[in-house]
């Protein structure tokens, strides 16, 4: 009779193990094929912490959570609508030229390349890839032309992202409830550090691209390049994903320099290298006082990564995704599973 309870939890225990084996297999084939959905989801999460720190200033004048952030919406619907009105009209008219001018570019600075011996070689290499002729333009009309699909993704993270910062211990607390009841307060805890580095990273982009792009139309219209408006537009979004990004953008802008003649080419070059370097050497550094100090090589391997998972837009979320991978393998991994924290001179020691 005494040997019963012990039979039975053994048995509870053999029957448990394979069951949460099979759950976990389970779930993890559910994430995979939902990978694009949960992507989405994250855009959500990023939309509800951009109206989060817009509406802080707000907050800590102690004007209530629901107004303030009523008033984060209203002034980014205005500030998008006024952009809108002084710049929308020249912006679709350049982004339509621009679609006009690179295949006619790409055919002029072939021609030109052709004429010697370095341009001829150059044009051999390109041509031994697929499709290479059309590669340039195909990507950046791509970029430029987006899809209904892509559309109709950003209507809903946008509209998503509101109802989350509207009401975030709805989605917090029912996270928070599939968890533990021990571990629910350490995990709010790193969600918290995980928002917060979101927050700082998210402004901080925000600024280098606002920045970069007004850099860039100048410099371009005064290197005598057209659509400088459109192409400074496309390198100021570039910069949302790391080294790949800016580059990518650079090549039509050159491509239409170049057509313009070798002056013009040197003068682009000049602009984008310029702005590439303020970006790197002065804006960046001066940002991350107030961003997560994520290192580059993490960042450049994260792009790559989720490119290759996930495609475009694994690409495009790559970064604030590393962001928040780098806050948690810090807390519950280095901190938690290792004891190890850092002190305040930098160096890290064990905790008691």
């Amino acid at each position: 009779m005494t040997t019963r309870p012990p039979l039975r939890a053994a048995a509870t225990r053999v029957i448990a193990t394979p069951l949460q084996v099979a759950a976990l297999v389970v779930a993890g084939l559910l994430v995979w094929r939902l990978a694009d959905v949960l992507l989405l989801a994250f855009g959500a999460v990023l939309v509800a912490v951009l109206l989060h720190a817009l509406a802080d200033p707000l907050i800590r004048r102690r004007v209530p959570r629901p107004l303030a952030l009523g008033a984060a919406v209203a002034g980014l619907t205005a500030a998008v609508a006024a952009m809108a009105w002084l710049f929308g009209q020249q912006l679709s008219i350049q982004v339509a030229t621009l679609g006009e001018l690179l295949p006619r570019a790409w055919e002029a600075l072939q021609a030109r390349l052709s004429t010697s011996v370095v341009g001829s070689w150059i044009l051999d290499d390109l041509r031994r890839f697929p499709h290479a002729d059309g590669l340039i333009v195909d990507t950046a009309s791509e970029f430029l032309r987006g899809s209904a699909t892509a559309a109709a993704a950003t209507v809903i993270v946008m509209f998503c992202g509101l109802y989350i910062a509207f009401h975030p211990g709805t989605y917090l607390g029912g996270l928070l409830r599939l968890l533990p009841l021990p571990r629910r307060g350490r995990a709010a805890e790193v969600l918290a550090a995980c928002g917060g580095a979101l927050n700082r990273w998210l402004l901080g982009q925000l600024a280098s691209m606002a920045v970069v792009a007004a850099t860039v139309t100048a410099g371009l219209w005064w290197a005598g390049v057209p659509s400088p408006l459109a192409l400074g537009v496309l390198a100021g979004a570039a910069q949302f994903v790391p080294v790949i990004g800016p580059w990518a953008a650079t090549a039509p802008g050159l491509v239409l320099a170049a057509a313009q003649g070798p002056d013009t080419l040197a003068l682009a070059a000049v602009v984008y290298l310029g702005a590439s370097q303020f970006e790197a050497n002065v804006l960046t550094p001066l940002l991350l006082r107030q961003m997560v100090e994520l290192p580059m090589g993490v960042t450049l391997f994260a792009v790559l990564a989720m490119g290759v998972l996930f495609g475009p837009l694994g690409v495009l979320l790559a970064t604030p995704l590393a962001v928040v991978a780098y806050v948690l393998v810090r807390h519950l991994y280095v901190e938690d599973l290792l004891q190890d924290r850092a002190t305040p001179g930098g160096t890290a020691e064990p905790s008691p």
